[in-house]
């Protein structure tokens, strides 16, 4: 029987190493590249390069497009996993619940705080007033000079800017 050229071939259709790469790649995305993914799904190569040849023809289109095909529908459910709240909640549940039964409170109140703050319970709020000239009435301006005339009292003569002139 005639090998399938791999532009025919479906997902189904992938080696257990194949596989095995695919989810060990996506179980550790971000954390290990594609040639640890490929030595630890079982290749081996004795170039110096080859495990990296060998894991980018297996996440290239052209070479493995089943394999890109299944590597997409894993990232994608990994995806949806990660973006449900409600997993997240149970997660912090989780979290909350084995550190109090640890008697680490600490953490059990901050498991409980992030869950409030997924759930928008706790709002961050910060405000910053500025209180500028611009802002004041005429009465409040006056009011305040008056306030720092008194404030700076006999030092008043200390800051003299006139200046001097100077002949020659």
């Amino acid at each position: 029987m005639p090998k399938k050229s791999n532009q025919l071939k479906t997902v189904h259709e992938l080696t257990p190493k194949q596989r095995k790469f695919v989810d060990v790649l996506v179980a550790n995305w971000g954390t290990m590249n594609k040639s640890a993914a490929a030595k630890e799904a079982g290749y081996s190569s004795n170039t110096k390069n080859g495990l990296s040849e060998v894991a980018s023809k297996l996440t290239s289109v052209v070479h493995s497009p089943h394999v890109v095909r299944y590597l997409e529908k894993k990232l994608a459910t990994e995806e949806t996993k990660y973006a449900n709240k409600l997993r997240s909640y149970k997660r912090y549940e989780k979290f909350g619940d084995h550190a109090a039964d640890k008697n680490q409170y600490a953490a059990a109140i901050n498991a409980e705080y992030r869950a409030g703050q997924l759930a928008g319970m706790y709002v961050d709020k910060k405000e910053i007033t500025h209180n500028l000239l611009e802002g004041m009435s005429r009465d409040q301006l006056e009011k305040r000079l008056t306030e720092l005339e008194e404030k700076i009292g006999e030092a008043r003569n200390i800051i003299d800017v006139t200046p001097e002139k100077v002949t020659g």
